[in-house]
């Protein structure tokens, strides 16, 4: 397992005989990224982030961390799903000064807010998923959250397919009569659809917005999907826990190529 970085600063200033509890909790909320602004900050090593304000504050003889140990420090130790040489392997690659360093940027494209939301459809609670990326527009000079896939899995067509079922080649001379019974036949829809068709889940679930048939409530929770570094592709999740390593950390870490980004893009994020 990678060290956490600010162990051994954070827990000899809380074992000090002379501090207090209140300076050992001021450590951990320092030490935890409590944003994901604050996430990025510390990922690109920026200097007004906070824990570097804090290490400057307390700790002023003190060497401060290289960017390799602030990379280090935005894992999930506790319980981590990224295997360690991986991780040595991004962090290096990330943090490589002979080559190009790599960076985060807030106004790229190419990373993304998914959210687990309740909403209410025809009256029932259920789940669907929304998800957001940053657009900027040089000629308005402002830069947005918009909207860029939704998934209401309830919506889903059914998969089931029924050989037996279609719209015969002679359809054409009965002005395709046989259209009434295909539509109502929406268990075995697909039997009707091009081999070609892919659904569109984010028009779907705008329809049924549009109609008033689904109701927002509320956000479940947030994930965070960066897909802007080249050769990478890592998730940020929010830990709510006390101690240094908790706030926006790494969840899940993994090489990616830019044709798998496209595909995760299609079916992980839905962006049709």
């Amino acid at each position: 397992m990678l060290a956490i970085v600010f162990a051994g600063i954070g827990n000899g200033f809380a074992q000090n005989p002379n501090s207090k509890m209140g300076k050992a909790k001021e450590a951990d909320f320092a030490y935890e990224v409590k944003t994901i602004d604050e996430f990025i900050e510390r990922f690109n090593n920026e200097n007004n982030t906070l824990v570097k304000t804090y290490l400057e504050k307390n700790f002023p003889t003190r060497k401060m961390p290289t960017r390799p140990e602030l990379v280090k420090s935005l894992f999930n130790y506790t319980d981590p799903v990224w295997d360690k040489d991986l991780a040595d392997q991004f962090v290096k690659d990330v943090c490589d000064s002979t080559k190009k360093e790599k960076f985060l940027d807030f106004y790229s494209d190419d990373w993304y807010a998914l959210a687990e939301c309740q909403v209410k459809y025809k009256g029932t609670s259920r789940r669907a998923y929304i998800v957001y990326q940053v657009s900027t527009s040089e000629r308005e000079g402002v830069a947005k959250w918009v909207i860029c896939g939704a998934r209401a899995p309830f919506l889903d067509f059914s998969k089931k397919v029924d050989r037996r079922k279609f719209l015969n080649p002679i359809s054409h001379s009965t002005n395709f009569i046989g259209m009434k019974n295909a539509i109502d036949d929406r268990q075995f829809l697909r039997n009707y659809l091009s081999d070609n068709f892919k659904e569109s889940h984010l028009n779907k679930f705008l329809a049924e917005v549009a109609s008033g048939d689904i109701q927002f409530e509320q956000i479940n929770y947030l994930t965070y999907h960066f897909l802007s570094v080249d050769g990478w592709m890592f998730t940020v999740k929010d830990y709510l826990r006390l101690g240094q390593n908790a706030g926006w950390l790494i969840q899940s870490l993994a090489k990616k190529t830019k044709e798998e980004k496209i595909g995760y893009r299609r079916e992980v994020l839905y962006c049709d």
